[in-house]
């Protein structure tokens, strides 16, 4: 029998396939964990071994740790991370974005980054990992305040954004 958690789980899951389409024919594992502290979610892709037993191998799993969470973070995290490799539409815009984000500015948010969040990867892995799908997802999700979009992003960055937005139904 399923546990509330499971439930809840299912349900949160549900509506986001529900509010983004986009997600509804996808192969996820999904799991609803809630947890003190600021996390809210994590990304498992496909090859990743280091994973908890309840999101197996060999699926994309995502996992969800505060009932904060929203739809459109866990359709955030799955294109931010998966979807912009997988699927070639939303891979040539968001290789566009990136092309269109000055490496400064990338530098800028590693050095953040190292001071703010212990990062200790090198640059390279982080911008890849870390640094261009947090950027990408910041407009294009809504979780970046709207009224700063014009202070972060160049007018081309968010041409390519907000073509991601039009693809994904995002409003």
């Amino acid at each position: 029998m399923a546990d509330d958690n499971e439930i809840m789980g299912q349900m949160m899951f549900e509506k986001a396939k529900t509010e983004y389409p986009y997600l509804a024919d996808k192969e996820i594992s999904f799991a609803y964990t809630p947890t003190e502290g600021d996390r809210m979610l994590e990304f498992y892709n496909v090859d990743e071994t280091e994973r908890p037993a309840y999101l197996p191998a060999g699926k994309v799993g995502i996992e969800v740790f505060s009932p904060k969470a929203k739809p459109i973070d866990i359709l955030g995290d799955y294109v931010s991370h998966y979807a912009v490799e997988k699927d070639p539409k939303l891979s040539q815009m968001y290789e566009g974005f990136k092309s269109a984000t000055p490496e400064q500015v990338m530098r800028e948010r590693y050095a953040y980054h190292q001071q703010n969040f212990k990062e200790g990867r090198p640059y390279e892995d982080w911008a890849k990992m870390t640094g261009y799908p947090e950027l990408f997802r910041g407009y294009t999700f809504n979780q970046f305040p709207a009224e700063s979009a014009q202070e972060i992003y160049s007018p081309e960055q968010l041409k390519y954004l907000d073509q991601v937005r039009q693809y994904l139904g995002i409003k």
